[in-house]
Protein backbone atom coordinates (compact mmCIF):
# COMPACT_ATOMS: atom_id res chain seq x y z
CA UNK A 1 0.00 0.00 0.00
CA UNK A 2 2.61 2.58 0.82
CA UNK A 3 4.62 1.72 -2.28
CA UNK A 4 1.08 2.46 -4.29
CA UNK A 5 0.95 5.65 -2.38
CA UNK A 6 4.17 6.37 -3.10
CA UNK A 7 3.72 5.93 -6.65
CA UNK A 8 0.98 8.18 -6.99
CA UNK A 9 2.72 10.70 -4.99
CA UNK A 10 5.51 10.62 -7.65
CA UNK A 11 3.43 10.93 -10.67
CA UNK A 12 0.74 13.89 -9.24
CA UNK A 13 4.51 15.53 -8.28
CA UNK A 14 5.88 14.91 -12.46
CA UNK A 15 2.28 16.18 -13.28
CA UNK A 16 2.31 19.41 -11.41
CA UNK A 17 6.18 19.88 -12.79
CA UNK A 18 4.94 19.31 -16.20
CA UNK A 19 2.12 21.87 -15.70
CA UNK A 20 4.72 24.41 -14.33
CA UNK A 21 7.00 23.97 -17.36
CA UNK A 22 4.29 24.38 -19.70
CA UNK A 23 2.72 27.64 -18.20
CA UNK A 24 6.55 29.24 -18.05
CA UNK A 25 6.55 27.63 -22.20
CA UNK A 26 3.21 29.83 -23.34
CA UNK A 27 4.49 32.76 -21.10
CA UNK A 28 7.45 33.13 -23.18
CA UNK A 29 5.42 32.75 -26.29
CA UNK A 30 2.71 35.84 -24.42
CA UNK A 31 6.37 37.62 -23.92
CA UNK A 32 6.93 37.49 -27.49
CA UNK A 33 3.62 39.39 -28.82
CA UNK A 34 3.53 42.76 -30.25
CA UNK A 35 1.41 45.60 -28.69
CA UNK A 36 -0.33 48.42 -30.44
CA UNK A 37 0.47 51.83 -29.30
CA UNK A 38 -2.43 53.78 -30.13
CA UNK A 39 -5.71 52.48 -32.36
CA UNK A 40 -5.65 50.38 -35.44
CA UNK A 41 -6.74 53.36 -37.44
CA UNK A 42 -4.26 56.02 -35.50
CA UNK A 43 -1.22 53.98 -34.35
CA UNK A 44 1.84 56.01 -32.66
CA UNK A 45 3.93 53.04 -32.58
CA UNK A 46 4.32 49.23 -31.78
CA UNK A 47 5.47 47.92 -28.58
CA UNK A 48 7.55 44.50 -28.71
CA UNK A 49 8.95 44.21 -32.40
CA UNK A 50 11.88 41.46 -32.51
CA UNK A 51 14.30 41.72 -34.63
CA UNK A 52 17.20 39.13 -35.02
CA UNK A 53 17.53 38.42 -31.19
CA UNK A 54 16.62 42.20 -29.78
CA UNK A 55 13.37 43.54 -28.67
CA UNK A 56 12.29 47.23 -29.68
CA UNK A 57 9.78 49.78 -28.72
CA UNK A 58 8.64 51.50 -31.46
CA UNK A 59 7.60 55.15 -32.31
CA UNK A 60 6.55 56.80 -35.13
CA UNK A 61 7.74 60.23 -35.97
CA UNK A 62 6.92 62.87 -38.17
CA UNK A 63 10.04 64.86 -37.09
CA UNK A 64 12.90 62.95 -36.49
CA UNK A 65 15.27 59.87 -36.93
CA UNK A 66 16.52 57.72 -34.37
CA UNK A 67 17.19 54.06 -35.88
CA UNK A 68 20.20 51.55 -34.98
CA UNK A 69 19.93 50.82 -38.63
CA UNK A 70 22.33 51.89 -40.69
CA UNK A 71 22.61 49.93 -42.90
CA UNK A 72 20.24 48.43 -45.45
CA UNK A 73 21.00 44.98 -44.79
CA UNK A 74 20.63 45.50 -41.27
CA UNK A 75 17.33 47.91 -42.14
CA UNK A 76 15.55 45.11 -44.00
CA UNK A 77 15.42 42.44 -41.27
CA UNK A 78 13.85 45.58 -39.12
CA UNK A 79 11.52 46.29 -41.98
CA UNK A 80 10.06 42.63 -42.66
CA UNK A 81 9.63 42.85 -38.79
CA UNK A 82 7.71 45.72 -38.63
CA UNK A 83 5.26 44.80 -41.49
CA UNK A 84 4.21 41.75 -40.07
CA UNK A 85 3.64 43.35 -36.58
CA UNK A 86 1.36 45.64 -38.55
CA UNK A 87 -0.14 43.20 -40.46
CA UNK A 88 -0.48 40.98 -37.09
CA UNK A 89 -1.91 43.83 -35.48
CA UNK A 90 -4.41 45.03 -38.57
CA UNK A 91 -3.15 48.73 -38.71
CA UNK A 92 -5.18 51.06 -41.06
CA UNK A 93 -4.12 54.48 -40.23
CA UNK A 94 -1.02 56.08 -38.52
CA UNK A 95 -1.76 59.17 -35.87
CA UNK A 96 -1.86 62.67 -37.02
CA UNK A 97 -4.87 64.17 -35.04
CA UNK A 98 -7.76 63.13 -34.47
CA UNK A 99 -9.37 59.72 -33.49
CA UNK A 100 -9.47 58.32 -36.58
CA UNK A 101 -5.58 59.32 -37.75
CA UNK A 102 -4.43 59.16 -41.54
CA UNK A 103 -5.93 56.42 -43.35
CA UNK A 104 -3.37 53.83 -45.37
CA UNK A 105 -5.45 52.21 -47.53
CA UNK A 106 -3.69 51.85 -50.80
CA UNK A 107 -5.31 52.20 -54.52
CA UNK A 108 -4.42 50.89 -57.48
CA UNK A 109 -1.83 54.16 -58.09
CA UNK A 110 -1.27 55.10 -55.07
CA UNK A 111 0.27 54.08 -51.58
CA UNK A 112 -0.49 57.06 -48.77
CA UNK A 113 1.67 55.54 -46.36
CA UNK A 114 5.27 55.28 -45.71
CA UNK A 115 7.31 54.76 -42.17
CA UNK A 116 11.01 54.88 -42.47
CA UNK A 117 13.12 52.20 -40.79
CA UNK A 118 16.67 53.05 -41.06
CA UNK A 119 18.59 56.05 -40.15
CA UNK A 120 17.98 59.32 -41.70
CA UNK A 121 20.57 57.98 -44.61
CA UNK A 122 18.89 54.60 -45.27
CA UNK A 123 15.97 54.03 -47.65
CA UNK A 124 14.33 51.42 -46.47
CA UNK A 125 10.98 51.97 -45.70
CA UNK A 126 7.69 49.75 -44.59
CA UNK A 127 4.83 50.88 -47.16
CA UNK A 128 0.87 50.47 -46.68
CA UNK A 129 -0.16 49.10 -49.72
CA UNK A 130 0.69 46.28 -52.51
CA UNK A 131 0.39 48.59 -55.95
CA UNK A 132 -0.63 45.46 -57.84
CA UNK A 133 -2.97 44.13 -55.74
CA UNK A 134 -4.43 46.44 -52.84
CA UNK A 135 -6.68 45.05 -50.39
CA UNK A 136 -10.34 47.14 -50.42
CA UNK A 137 -10.30 49.52 -47.92
CA UNK A 138 -10.06 50.20 -44.52
CA UNK A 139 -7.80 46.85 -44.92
CA UNK A 140 -4.15 47.58 -45.37
CA UNK A 141 -1.43 45.19 -46.29
CA UNK A 142 2.03 46.62 -44.94
CA UNK A 143 5.07 45.33 -46.97
CA UNK A 144 8.68 45.91 -45.97
CA UNK A 145 11.00 45.59 -49.41
CA UNK A 146 10.62 49.49 -50.27
CA UNK A 147 13.33 51.26 -50.71
CA UNK A 148 14.39 54.59 -51.62
CA UNK A 149 17.51 55.26 -53.80
CA UNK A 150 20.13 57.69 -52.07
CA UNK A 151 20.63 59.85 -48.87
CA UNK A 152 17.96 62.18 -50.64
CA UNK A 153 15.24 60.76 -48.67
CA UNK A 154 11.74 62.21 -48.71
CA UNK A 155 10.77 64.61 -45.76
CA UNK A 156 8.88 63.57 -42.98
CA UNK A 157 5.64 64.97 -42.71
CA UNK A 158 1.88 64.11 -42.02
CA UNK A 159 0.28 64.62 -44.29
CA UNK A 160 2.51 65.67 -47.39
CA UNK A 161 1.14 66.65 -50.81
CA UNK A 162 2.05 64.84 -53.94
CA UNK A 163 0.59 65.26 -57.11
CA UNK A 164 -2.77 64.47 -56.69
CA UNK A 165 -3.16 63.18 -53.66
CA UNK A 166 -1.95 63.51 -50.10
CA UNK A 167 0.44 60.98 -47.91
CA UNK A 168 1.86 60.15 -44.80
CA UNK A 169 5.48 59.74 -44.51
CA UNK A 170 7.10 59.08 -40.87
CA UNK A 171 9.81 57.52 -39.08
CA UNK A 172 10.22 54.70 -36.62
CA UNK A 173 12.10 55.52 -33.47
CA UNK A 174 13.79 52.50 -32.17
CA UNK A 175 14.26 51.80 -28.42
CA UNK A 176 15.73 48.50 -27.19
CA UNK A 177 13.81 47.40 -24.42
CA UNK A 178 15.99 44.16 -23.45
CA UNK A 179 18.91 41.69 -25.51
CA UNK A 180 16.18 39.38 -26.48
CA UNK A 181 12.75 37.49 -26.26
CA UNK A 182 13.52 33.78 -23.84
CA UNK A 183 12.71 31.13 -26.20
CA UNK A 184 9.53 28.72 -25.16
CA UNK A 185 11.90 26.01 -24.80
CA UNK A 186 14.79 28.28 -22.54
CA UNK A 187 12.35 29.05 -20.49
CA UNK A 188 10.87 24.96 -20.04
CA UNK A 189 14.67 24.42 -19.24
CA UNK A 190 14.42 26.68 -16.71
CA UNK A 191 11.36 25.67 -15.15
CA UNK A 192 12.82 22.17 -14.98
CA UNK A 193 15.68 23.14 -13.33
CA UNK A 194 13.87 25.36 -10.66
CA UNK A 195 11.79 22.00 -10.20
CA UNK A 196 14.72 20.21 -9.19
CA UNK A 197 16.23 22.81 -6.79
CA UNK A 198 12.79 22.77 -4.76
CA UNK A 199 12.77 18.95 -4.91
CA UNK A 200 15.91 18.56 -3.75
CA UNK A 201 15.65 21.27 -1.10
CA UNK A 202 12.79 19.04 0.13
CA UNK A 203 14.39 15.71 -0.09
CA UNK A 204 17.16 17.86 2.34
CA UNK A 205 14.50 19.45 4.42
CA UNK A 206 13.10 15.91 5.27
Amino acid sequence: MNSMNSSVFRRARAFRALVGISMLALSGVAMSAPTLVGTTTNASGVDGVVVGSVTYDVTFSTSSFHSPFTKDSTAAPAAAALATDLNMLTVTGLSFGGASGFACAATVTFVPCFIYVGSSNVGRAVDSGNLAVPPPPPQVSWGGNVIFGGPQLAPLGCPQGVPGDVMCIEAANWTAVHGGVPEPATLALLGLGLVGVALSRRRLAR
